[in-house]
């Protein structure tokens, strides 16, 4: 019965130790937000950096956002995009005021810009001609007095008989002025007609002479209009735009048995897609690979994830050079680049860095309210967020505000509390009850059994 008595003590000091163990997991690094928005009502965004990489879990489940309070914040974890500028040209409205004639074969137009429009960044003569080439002289003034040179020798041209190739749109310098002059100095171009006048002498049945004839015609540039306009630019959300981090470390080896140079790199855990080589030798062509460790059981085995081929060749005006690998989005410490050699020599590596995605935080920050990022806990559960409200601000086009991280805290971890009524109503408690009951059941019939072959028979 000691054994038993024994044993159940053990078993409530496992208990206890377990349910210790079992308090909220602990995140090992805090980093300050800095909100550089004067604006308490803003949407923030925090990319993350390689410290934050490091540190955090592949599918970054333990990031926490938490007030000084240390009330959890809900946020929306997202790729960062790129960004790209379209330009679209919008209309001008203007009004021809003025045609006169230039010299012996040239004219002006005279355009006005309406009160309400946009300063012009350039100008399209719009002609039903074809086959042209003109040189345009363009003015610009406030007061219809004062011209001031714009544009000299603009071209506009259709070359429709040789190629579907055009232009009648001129660019203008950046300009506040309302008036324009359009200086067209010589408006006529000789062409050769169309029609050719053939001659030919016949006797019998032989031809003896024969004479062509073609005729040159004047044509003049009729300008149906001058349509003036402004480039408004709008920068656009584009695909998810692409970071250079440093490599930690590389290691080159050669594995002569297969011919082979392997390439042990070390990096920070950030989403790569990627790494590109600074390679010294002139000209190769070599195949290579990819590879990240598999953990099989206790072992692990090296698994291809990106194929390319490595290329350059430097002769005379050739200048071609292919060094990189892609591969899809990885969050590994180590990978391997094997380069197949074959019987070449081995090539000359100066360096490697690596590219890859970017990953930031959003969330809407509470006026007066401090807030700092905590990760770096080993078990914890993914946390289930109401974003809907963010993701609406960014359908309806809001801009965020960059905030910036601090410096890397490390915390140090709490000393587990012993809570005795989450212990008594723990399972492992329940079932080591059961035990001890069974023990000490089986333990009083075998001590009866023994009672009873001892009475006499």
């Amino acid at each position: 019965m000691i054994m038993i008595v024994k044993i159940a003590v053990l078993g409530c000091l496992s208990l206890a130790q377990a349910q210790a163990n079992e308090t909220a997991p602990l995140q090992r690094f805090s980093r300050d937000i800095i909100n550089p928005a004067a604006n308490p009502q803003s949407l923030l965004a925090v990319p993350l950096d390689s410290a934050v990489y490091a540190a955090s879990a592949d599918d970054f489940r333990d990031l926490r956002l938490s007030d000084q309070n240390g009330v959890e914040t809900p946020y929306l974890l997202q790729k960062i995009a790129g960004q790209r500028t379209v330009t679209r040209r919008q209309p001008a409205r203007s009004e021809t005021v003025d045609l006169q004639k230039f010299e012996e074969e040239g004219f002006v137009i005279t355009v006005k810009l309406d009160k309400r429009a946009a300063s012009a960044d350039g100008l399209t003569l719009v002609t039903s001609q074809r086959d042209f080439e003109y040189a345009l002289q363009i003015h610009g003034s406030n007061d219809g007095e004062n011209w001031e040179l714009l544009v000299d020798k603009a071209l506009i041209y259709d070359y429709s008989r040789y190629m579907n190739v055009g232009n009648r749109d001129v660019s203008l310098p950046a300009n506040n002025f309302r008036q324009f002059k359009i200086v067209v100095a010589k408006a006529n171009q000789t062409r050769v007609a169309e029609l050719l006048e053939l001659t030919r002498t016949v006797r019998g049945s032989e031809e003896v002479q024969r004479q062509e004839a073609t005729q040159l015609q004047t044509e003049a540039l009729h300008v149906e209009r001058i349509d003036l306009w402004h480039l408004d630019s709008e920068t656009l959300a584009a695909d998810n735009q692409t970071f250079d981090y440093p490599v930690n470390h590389f290691k080159i080896s050669q594995d002569t048995a297969n011919k082979t140079s392997v390439i042990d790199i070390e990096t920070l855990r950030q989403p790569l897609t990627g790494f590109n080589l600074q390679i010294m030798t002139p000209n190769f062509s070599r195949n290579a690979e990819v590879q990240i460790p598999l953990p099989q059981g206790i072992a692990s085995q090296m698994q291809t994830i990106g194929n390319a081929t490595l290329e350059a060749l430097h002769y005379q005006d050739i200048n071609r050079e292919q060094t990189g690998i892609a591969f899809p989005e990885q969050r590994q410490t180590h990978y391997h680049i094997v380069i197949h050699n074959q019987d070449n020599p081995p090539l000359h590596i100066n360096t490697i860095s690596s590219s890859g995605l970017g990953y930031q935080l959003l969330f809407l920050p509470q006026a007066g309210m401090s807030y700092h990022l905590l990760y770096g806990a080993e078990k914890i559960d993914a946390p289930r967020y109401e974003t809907a409200p963010i993701q609406e601000l960014l359908r309806r086009g809001y801009q965020s505000t960059i905030a910036n991280l601090g410096p890397e805290t490390a915390l140090t971890p709490a000393e587990a509390k012993f809570d005795f009524a989450k212990l008594l109503n723990s399972h492992l408690f329940l079932g080591l009850c059961i035990g001890l009951m069974v023990i000490v059941l089986a333990w009083s019939l075998y001590r009866v059994g023994n009672r009873i072959g001892e009475l006499p028979k």
